[in-house]
This record gives structure tokens, C-alpha cells and sequence, in this order.
């Protein structure tokens, strides 16, 4: 056998194993417990979440290819290069991102306009998500999906936000590419073991009953087993002709949405 015929046949083998392993698809994960330095309080339990969802997406086969928390996440990892930001090497470079922290409070932003980060450095502490300033521009380079285990993410403007979904999150500018963004819609207390449900849920693994749930309703189980009445889950999502998000699971999801041709479902619900 020529060495042309063997280069081919491991090749071919790699892209086999590649195929039946899942892993090439890519989790991600970034965290922060300590907002002293930016004059927020402490949230201990968001390297426990974070993590759990991390270990056990890639414990399933997928790539683990970073877990970045407290002085180590910034908010530079999730900025569009345009506006100083590295996304593309970083948030915007895998399949499956989740971010457990703050939100908008103390930014002087208003709720639902941006989450924050432990240190101000690397750009700054703030990720923005005002019209004027949209600092996130997701899927361009990679990205699916995102959790924002925040405090108010989706929060819409007849609750109280200074600035409506569509100007924020809802629009082609960030989402360009993205299926789904999942966080709240009010606030959220800080859970130590949400990530790690929301994988199980994923996964068909834990406190699944070992039935497999799509990206939505994975998360929807993930909320109302954590939080209690006076809390609402979220989650937006966009979609196109031909390429609907609905179905999408951790094995299998649908072609990008076209950011120039795409709408958005926004669901949220009790978590009681």
C-alpha cells in the first residue's frame, strides 16, 4: 500500500472518529465571583454553575476549549472586534457559550442593557448592549448559542426597561448568525447548580429521567428546577426561511439563521 493510500485512509478514519465523537463541536465558559473591585456584591456561587454545565457538556464529547472566571473573564472576550473586542478569538469561536454573573446594576445603563464583569480592564467592566452603543455582534464567526445567567437579560420594555428586546438583543447587528440567547426575563438569584441541571437536561444524563430536551426546553426544566415564583426564565431566538431554530438540540441544530432575512420568537415563563 502507496503512502498516498494510507495518508488517505487516516484521513479517513479522523474524520470518522470526528463524526461519531461530536467533538468538534466546542463549549465554552466564562464566570465571576467577585465584583468588589467594580462596587458589586459578591455572587459565590457562579464558578459552581458555570462549571457544571462546562464538565458535563464535555464529559458528553464535546471540546472544552476555555473556562475563564473572576480576574481572568473579560469583557473584551465578548466585544466585537470593531469596537476593540476579541469575540472572534474567544466567545465567538465556539459552538456553546454560557456566562454566570451580574447584570446591568450599578452601570447607571438601565436593566437589560448590558452584564458586567469583576474587573475593569480587558476592554473595560461592561458589556453594552445599548442601541447606540451594541458592543456583542454573535455568530458571525461560530456561535450558536449563548446562556446569560444574569439578572435580566431578556427583561422587555413593559417591565420596566429603558430600551425594548429589539433594540437591544433582537436585531441582525448582534444576533448575525446566533440561534438563541437564554437568560431571564426578571431577576435571578445566584444558584450554584443550574449549569449543571441545564446540561443534564441536554444530555439526557442526572436529573433528566434520561430523556434528551432541546436547547429551550432544557433550559426551561434548568430555570423552574432552581428558581421559585418570583422569577421568570427566557430565552429569544432567531430564525429564517428553511432554517428554524425550534427543534435544535445539543446533537443536532439547524443552519444559521440569514441575519438580513430573520425574525425572532421570544418566550418566557413563571419558574414555579
Amino acid at each position: 500500500m502507496n503512502r498516498l493510500r494510507v495518508g488517505l485512509l487516516v484521513v479517513g478514519l479522523l474524520l470518522v472518529i470526528l463524526a461519531s465523537t461530536g467533538c468538534e463541536d466546542e463549549v465554552a465558559v466564562e464566570w465571576v465571583q467577585y465584583y468588589s473591585a467594580v462596587g458589586k456584591d459578591d455572587v459565590e456561587g457562579r464558578k459552581s454553575c458555570a462549571e457544571g454545565f462546562y464538565n458535563k457538556i464535555v464529559a458528553y464529547g464535546w471540546i472544552g476549549r476555555f473556562n475563564k472566571g473572576n480576574a481572568d473573564a473579560w469583557e473584551e472576550h465578548f466585544k466585537r472586534e470593531s469596537k476593540g473586542g476579541t469575540d472572534t478569538d474567544w466567545i465567538d469561536s465556539v459552538d456553546f457559550a454560557y456566562f454566570a454573573g451580574h447584570g446591568a446594576g450599578s452601570t447607571g445603563l438601565g436593566t437589560g442593557s448590558a452584564f458586567t464583569f469583576g474587573v475593569n480592564a480587558h476592554d473595560d467592566w461592561i458589556l453594552s448592549v445599548v442601541p447606540t452603543d451594541r458592543e456583542p455582534q454573535w455568530g458571525d464567526t461560530d456561535l450558536e448559542f449563548i446562556v446569560l445567567d444574569v439578572c435580566s437579560p431578556l427583561i422587555r420594555s413593559a417591565d420596566g426597561a429603558p430600551y425594548s428586546l429589539c433594540q437591544r438583543y433582537a436585531n441582525s447587528d448582534v444576533m448575525r448568525g446566533l440561534h438563541y440567547i437564554l437568560g431571564f426575563r426578571t431577576h435571578a438569584f445566584d444558584d450554584w447548580d443550574r449549569g449543571g441541571y441545564y446540561a443534564d437536561y441536554l444530555t439526557g444524563t442526572g436529573v433528566s429521567g434520561g430523556s434528551k430536551r432541546t436547547i429551550r426546553c432544557g433550559w426551561y426544566c434548568a430555570t423552574r428546577m432552581t428558581e421559585g415564583p418570583s422569577v421568570k426564565g427566557a430565552y429569544l431566538r432567531a430564525k429564517s426561511e428553511g432554517r428554524d431554530t425550534l427543534g435544535d438540540t445539543l446533537d443536532s441544530w439547524s443552519d444559521d439563521p440569514i441575519p438580513g432575512n430573520q425574525s425572532y420568537v421570544y418566550c418566557s415563563w413563571p419558574c414555579d
